[in-house]
This record gives C-alpha cells, sequence and structure tokens, in this order.
C-alpha cells in the first residue's frame, strides 16, 4: 500500500512518455491532441515549479538579508522591483518596465550568455584530456564555435561562419538527435525496471507472510 503513490507515478510517467513518443512515429489525430495536452501540463508544471524554486531562493536571501548581508540585499531588492514592474499593468512593455528590460535585463543577460561559453571552455580544457583524440577535437570545435559567433572575426574570418554552420547542421544537429532518442530510451527502460522492481518486492513480501 505505501508503493501505490510510487507506482502510479510511475505507470502515469511511462504512458505519458509513450504517448508523446509515439506521435513523432506515428501521425494520429488522437495522439497529436494527447500529446499536446500532456505538453501543456509539464509547461504549467514546470512553471510552478520555476516560481516555487524563485520564491525558496528568495527566502534564503531574506534570511541572509536580516544579516546585512550586501549581495543578498541587493538580489531581495532586484527580485521585489522586477516582481512588482512584472505584474503592474504594462510590465515590461511601457514605462519604467520598458526602461528596466532594455537598459538592466537585457544587457544583464547578455552578458551572462557572452561569459557562459568562455567558463565552459575553460571548463573543458580543465576537465578534458587533450591528448586524447575525442577530447582535443571536442575542444577544438568548441573553439571555433564561439569564435565564429564574434561578428569581427566572422567578417575577417568567414570559413569560421561556414565551420560554424556546417557543425551546427550537419554533427551537431545528428549528435542532439542521438542524445535526444538515447535519453528518451533510457528513461523508458528506467521506468519498465522501476515498475519490474515494485512488483518484484510486492511478490516477495506475499512470499514471506505467506511462509510466515
Amino acid at each position: 500500500m505505501n508503493r501505490l503513490p510510487t507506482l502510479t507515478a510511475v505507470v502515469l510517467a511511462f504512458a505519458s512518455g509513450i504517448l508523446v513518443f509515439g506521435n513523432y512515429f506515428w501521425n494520429s489525430p488522437l495522439l497529436g491532441s494527447t500529446s499536446q495536452f500532456l505538453l501543456k501540463i509539464v509547461v504549467l508544471v514546470s512553471g510552478v515549479a520555476l516560481l516555487m524554486a524563485a520564491l525558496n531562493l528568495a527566502i534564503r536571501h531574506v534570511r541572509r538579508f536580516r544579516e546585512r548581508d550586501v549581495g543578498s540585499m541587493l538580489l531581495v531588492g532586484g527580485f521585489v522591483v522586477a516582481f512588482l514592474v512584472g505584474v503592474a499593468p504594462g510590465g515590461f512593455q511601457t514605462g519604467v518596465g520598458r526602461w528596466m528590460y532594455h537598459w538592466l535585463l537585457a544587457p544583464g543577460m547578455a552578458a551572462v550568455f557572452a561569459l557562459v561559453p568562455i567558463f565552459l571552455a575553460y571548463a573543458l580544457y580543465r576537465h578534458l584530456d587533450l591528448h586524447d583524440v575525442g577530447g582535443f577535437l571536442f575542444f577544438v570545435g568548441m573553439v571555433v564555435g564561439i569564435l565564429g559567433q564574434m561578428p569581427a572575426l566572422a567578417a575577417q574570418f568567414p570559413i569560421l561562419t561556414n565551420f560554424r554552420q556546417f557543425f551546427l547542421n550537419a554533427p551537431g544537429a545528428a549528435a542532439f538527435r542521438g542524445i535526444v532518442l538515447g535519453l528518451a530510451v533510457g528513461v523508458v527502460l528506467a521506468l519498465l525496471l522501476k515498475v519490474f522492481s515494485i512488483f518484484t518486492g510486492r511478490r516477495s513480501q506475499t512470499q514471506v507472510r505467506e511462509t510466515d
């Protein structure tokens, strides 16, 4: 009885995954409508989870705010201002919200996304074995892809842009599809093993009770 919620969640997840996965192979209106309904539920649950995570982060920094932590004070203040502007009429489309988006949020997000590839390249350089052929090629491809994103270098060396487009359209896209398919198959197998272990555990408990 204690495993009933776990079993129900596993069965629902398995059934939902099979329906969405099957929609990519069979063009059926029933599968299409069901998959869209399930994907909308996933988006809704993800949005609620993201909001709860943001509130949890804010609560933690509010505690540090009481301890006079400068970073937490700035974060809590920015969170409150951004939240109030976002729920106000017009949001970030007009007035103060529009100014905040164009002069604070957009440049900040651009700076963060611009630094992510640099940190990723550094992490790959630190943790990959460049003496290995695969690691070396992966690192070179990453560096050339980053350089191909820079407008000044792309204008001077068009081969960087061509290489980036080829990498994204051919091996990059193929690798991404392989990862997605492998992940889907792995999740399905993991759910099957979970269901099998639950039923196996129930049978063993039943046999033990009958023996007693």
